[in-house]
């Protein structure tokens, strides 16, 4: 059976229910890595930021290599098992781990979110004249990470051990183990003080939604930091809870949000329709960021014609990641589709049932609403390798149908649009992208690159980095009577 990761004593555990049968930490278990928290965090945080960097750097290292070796094979195929993705697209996440764990990409993330720049971490850092700033780490940080993807989890898990936090993880039952294999990595890392002190300062625990431990640490536990990432109704429940802790933890939501493509009939090219297919193929449109509808600014001959460019894609690198759904979900999908072409838009369809895209071309508006009255089963979690391009005359309409996607009977369940992806001509990037960002939009990119993300990117609008610690305010001059004519 497996169990809780930690490094130093065995924590208190228990075993898990069926079906998964995992052992869980008790509230004693808690309690225990707790009442470390602060020796824990005081030594990682006194020791200097490239000996955390390079211990990050290393685990990145350990993993490429087993990676390139095949040692993940069997992982691969346990994750494919479990999450309903291909073996090739798990193995595409597990090519990306080591750009995570790298020192180069997190120095770049903690420049662009510290004020005073990741020395700041180390010592008091001027920014002005005699005027310093030092950031402490917050925590101890729990994070309660989502299903959907491996490196989602391992970015705030890293951030947060950087920056001096001790560090409880919990991972997705779907996940646990991709997760668990990254972090072990650790264990075959050079020695060092750095090594020894994060590794005391990490717990992974898998904790069921009805676990003791679990209300123990949202509602009384002496956690500084809680990020979740997830969606309703969890995310009400967690937020209930955390709100009758005393020790007042920072409580940071990673809701869920979507992705829409942008497409300017100027731009239509077979560049931007492999783009976009691509990334409706990545995860089966389940990331934050992934392409679940399509403006298209032109007019609809424009539009059919990027329309059969982007089938034929979806077409062709669909065969390389094949996903299959069951009688009954399938059965479901051409209903659906057969609803919105009686409802007057056009469809294009998958003739195979291992790569089930659909393509749906609407006028002015869109059609997705009004045939879901029929099959309400069609929700957006339910409408995987499918997109309707919404085909409207100008980019005020565009604008309008982002900012009020999330009260869309058909995307019920998102707050709000993160990522918009691009294909526009050069001279309207700029004068487009101030007027996607007044619609409350997080990540404006290129309509090909709409997963990847930079080292520099916030999440959702906030640098995690920064909630992971506190500021110190440091001056060194008295202001005010310098200040006194």
């Amino acid at each position: 059976m497996k169990g809780p990761y930690h490094y130093g004593e065995p924590l208190d555990q228990v075993e898990g229910n069926p079906p998964h049968r995992m052992a869980e930490l008790t509230i004693k278990g808690v309690d225990q890595v707790l009442a470390t928290s602060s020796v824990v965090q005081d030594e990682l945080s006194s020791l200097s930021l490239q000996s955390r960097l390079d211990v990050i750097d290393a685990m990145g290292k350990v993993w490429y290599h087993d990676h390139e070796e095949g040692a993940y094979d069997g992982l691969r195929a346990e994750l494919a098992k479990g999450t309903g993705y291909s073996e090739n697209l798990i193995d595409l996440e597990l090519s990306l781990v080591p750009s995570v764990l790298s020192a180069s990409n997190m120095e770049r993330n903690l420049m662009a979110s510290l004020i005073g720049g990741p020395m700041a971490l180390e010592r008091f850092k001027e920014v002005d004249a005699d005027e310093s700033f030092l950031h402490r780490p917050a925590g101890p940080v729990f994070i309660i990470s989502s299903g959907n993807s491996i490196v989602p989890t391992l970015i705030p898990t890293v951030l947060s051990l950087v920056t001096g936090n001790m560090t409880l993880l919990k991972p997705s039952l779907v996940n646990f183990e991709g997760v668990l294999a990254v972090l072990r990595t650790i264990e075959r890392v050079p020695p060092t003080l750095a090594k020894e002190a994060m590794r005391r300062a990490l717990v992974v625990s898998y904790l069921s939604h009805d676990s003791p431990a679990l209300d123990h640490i949202l509602t009384r536990s002496a956690v500084g930091v809680i990020n979740f990432w997830g969606g309703e109704p969890a995310r009400s429940v967690v937020a209930k809870k955390v709100a009758e802790n005393r020790h007042r933890p920072r409580l940071i939501i990673n809701g869920p949000l979507t992705g829409v493509a942008w497409v300017e009939q100027e731009a239509v090219t077979e560049d931007a329709a492999d783009g976009l297919a691509l990334n409706m193929l990545l995860y089966d449109q389940q990331l934050c960021s992934s392409p679940t509808a399509c403006v298209f600014v032109g007019d609809m001959a424009k539009a059919k014609d990027f329309a059969s460019k982007l089938a034929h894609h979806l077409d062709r690198i669909g065969e390389d990641f094949p996903m299959s759904l069951d009688e009954g979900r399938l059965f479901a999908l051409n209903n659906y589709r057969r609803a919105l072409q009686l409802g007057g838009a056009s469809v294009l369809s998958s003739k195979r049932a291992e790569n089930p895209w659909t393509v749906v071309i609407s006028k002015g508006r869109s059609s997705l609403a009004n045939a879901m009255v029929q099959f309400p089963g069609m929700v957006l979690h339910a409408r995987r390798r499918f997109i309707e391009l919404v085909v409207l005359e100008d980019e005020v309409g565009g604008l309008r149908f982002i900012a009020g996607l999330s009260s869309d009977q058909a995307f019920q369940g998102i707050d709000k649009v993160q990522t918009v992806g691009l294909a526009v001509p050069d001279d309207r990037q700029e004068l487009i992208s101030h007027s996607l960002a007044r619609t409350g939009v997080y990540r404006i990119v290129p309509v090909g690159d709409m997963y990847m993300r930079s080292a520099l990117e916030p999440y959702d609008g906030i640098s995690l980095a920064l909630p992971f610690t506190y500021t110190v305010y440091r001056r060194d001059r008295n202001r005010l009577t310098e200040d006194v004519p």
